[in-house]
């Protein structure tokens, strides 16, 4: 199919902007049984999910500005997405989870509004996101559809541009939901989608997210199920197919199994570098049996999302303990960050879930306050593998946050 191109360009030439590089200084990351490496020395991936970089929708714009009312989307501000990089910075971390870099379909604002048809302008926040992560030297784990009818889309738009009139909320246990999965049509129109995205060059540094270091790993997608909680039904051959699509384009990059739980009978997927689990709510016992899993396999542990404010936190230290202690778990990402509504300094972007960790607010209670301390210690102690103080001061990240090396 002839793809029609959308070209709903900025004004500004981003081409041409000081800031563009020619090449990246990151090295890729590699793995060697369970364990990550970068320039052959064991490297860890501990940060935040930062599910709005490349689409939001917790902030009105002002007027003039791209907004699709229906579901609150519009595209995130440079210093917004500058200053999440400060912040992983001074949170020790190495890299972010970023749902919307990847994971952009269904509505106006989205890479793919419908089939068949690039919307270049939402590319601009990606690339502007991708280009100061690099800069910052922070990593990033990229997932590729949702299992839910987001506002930045996911499974349900494949299976409604496939012909299945479903939508989650009222069709969320139908046995058709599987479509997505088995239907040639729908994978081969999900094939086209993860290529525009992989091969898309990025106009601040000129390499394709698929050349790009700073892109570590590609996830099949978040949180993926079938028609039952909690089945891990997203197929075996589903998920070799993807995978082995994803290396085929980009062949330095991981794969992470973005099935919601290690299931057992993709342990022996040669395709899929990572398996993961998400902690809601943070359960040492269930990360146990996810660690005797995967250590069948050879294969490294992520954990992509937890719950960093919720429980006691007793159970939060108990959680990174075993991670940090595990020869298999690489990293963990909490859920999830958001910080100044920049350019605007003097207001925080809020999520109605009430698991936004808002770095530096001064309106953070005493216990948020403490449980961000405990993660920098953490990811500390996995990415540099140095003990600090619980209690050891936060470092102030200015905001606006700079944007390159030179002004840091």
């Amino acid at each position: 199919m002839m793809r029609l191109i959308l070209l709903v360009l900025s004004a500004t030439a981003a081409l041409t902007s000081p800031l563009r590089r020619s090449a990246a200084k990151l090295s890729p990351v590699t793995r060697n049984g369970t364990t990550l490496l970068v320039d052959g020395k064991a490297w860890k991936a501990v940060g935040p999910n930062v599910y709005w970089l490349g689409l939001d929708e917790n902030v009105t714009p002002p007027e003039g500005e791209p907004f699709y009312a229906p579901t609150k989307a519009s595209y995130p501000t440079k210093e917004r997405i500058t200053e999440v990089m400060a912040t992983v910075q001074a949170l020790g971390g190495t890299m972010i989870r970023g749902h919307t870099l990847g994971i952009s379909t269904g509505n106006p604002l989205s890479v793919v509004p419908e089939p068949g048809v690039v919307n270049e302008r939402a590319f601009e926040p990606i690339d502007w996101a991708v280009y100061q992560a690099g800069v910052y030297g922070v990593r990033l784990l990229i997932p590729l559809v949702d299992n839910y009818d987001y506002y930045h889309g996911g499974k349900y738009n494949f299976l409604r541009w496939g012909g299945f009139d479903l939508n989650q909320r009222r069709d969320e246990k139908n046995p058709q939901v599987q479509q997505f999965y088995t239907n040639e049509t729908i994978v081969a129109t999900f094939k086209d989608y993860v290529k525009t995205i992989i091969t898309h060059r990025n106009q601040y540094n000129n390499l394709t997210f698929a050349e790009d270091p700073t892109i570590f790993a590609y996830e099949t997608g978040n949180e993926l199920l079938g028609p039952v909680w909690g089945d891990m039904n997203s197929p075996a051959d589903w998920v070799q197919d993807i995978a082995k699509y994803v290396k085929s384009l980009a062949p330095q990059k991981l794969v992470v199994d973005g099935t919601y739980g290690v299931n057992s009978t993709h342990l022996g997927i040669e395709e899929v570098d990572i398996f993961s689990d998400h902690m809601y709510p943070v359960d040492t016992t269930k990360l146990q049996n996810d660690i005797k899993l995967v250590e069948t396999a050879e294969k490294p542990l992520f954990i992509g999302e937890y719950d960093w404010v919720g429980g006691n936190t007793a159970n939060l230290q108990s959680m990174f303990k075993a991670i940090e202690e595990s020869p298999v778990i690489v990293g963990d990402t909490f859920w999830s960050q958001f910080g100044h509504n920049a350019p605007d300094c003097t207001a925080y972007v809020d999520h109605s879930d009430g698991l936004a960790l808002q770095y530096g607010n001064p309106k953070n209670t005493a216990n948020q306050n403490s449980r961000i301390q405990l993660i920098r210690k953490h990811f500390i102690a996995m990415s540099q593998g140095k003990e600090i103080a619980a209690d050891e001061p936060l470092p102030a990240v200015p905001c606006p946050a700079p944007t390159s090396p030179s002004s840091r």
